[in-house]
């Protein structure tokens, strides 16, 4: 049961849907950023997000998965990282991109460009170590939630609570099924946090 628990934990939070789950946190949000979008807006802005983020580069993973670039999608080799990372960070950028295009708050095409980021520094850190993407995920979250409470004085202390709960329960899961340390897991999530707080935080 424990095993099952912690397998479907990694599975949902899976880095590649954080962005998107961020997304829909921050589209419906009770901000005046978020209540300012009309509807159909961001029914449009949520499938491209969707699209862009996740779809696409799993095709371009499973391609790689074909060419016998990467030997599994569970990347369980360090080394196997670097060319989906590269991939999903040329993504992430795109959609940086094609947010800034929109007339909504550059809160969204920010998160974005973190994230882009964020990839581009687990992809270097993968040549040497293997680092919790997972943690990345649920930190850079973390962060942009902290950042943006403190920056525009809103009251997102839920929020904040459920990803300090769900990163902690995420990080005993990947330790329990022995794909990290817990160095991994802290320096991850740290990375993750620290990145998107100090972006938003002096916006």
């Amino acid at each position: 049961m424990e095993d099952r628990f912690t397998k479907m934990l990694s599975l949902v939070f899976h880095p590649l849907f954080i962005p998107f789950y961020m997304m829909l946190i921050l589209l419906n949000v009770n901000t005046f950023f978020a209540l300012a979008i009309p509807v159909k807006t961001k029914l449009i802005l949520t499938s491209m997000v969707f699209a862009s983020t996740i779809l696409l580069p799993l095709l371009f993973v499973f391609i790689l998965y074909r060419l016998k670039m990467v030997r599994s999608f569970y990347m369980e080799q360090k080394e196997e990282r670097i060319y989906p990372l590269l991939t999903v960070a040329i993504f992430y950028y795109i959609t940086y991109y094609l947010l800034k295009g929109f007339p909504i708050s550059f809160f969204f095409s920010y998160y974005m460009l973190g994230s882009t980021f964020l990839t581009i520094l687990a992809m270097i850190i993968s040549f040497y170590r293997k680092i919790s993407l997972h943690m990345i995920g649920m930190g850079g979250m973390f962060g942009l939630l902290m950042g943006i409470s403190l920056n525009l004085s809103l009251d997102l202390t839920w929020f904040v609570i459920a990803a300090i709960i769900l990163g902690g329960l995420l990080g005993f899961a990947r330790i329990q099924s022995n794909s990290h340390k817990p160095s991994d897991i802290y320096s991850g999530f740290l990375l993750g946090a620290g990145v998107m707080f100090l972006l938003f935080i002096f916006l």
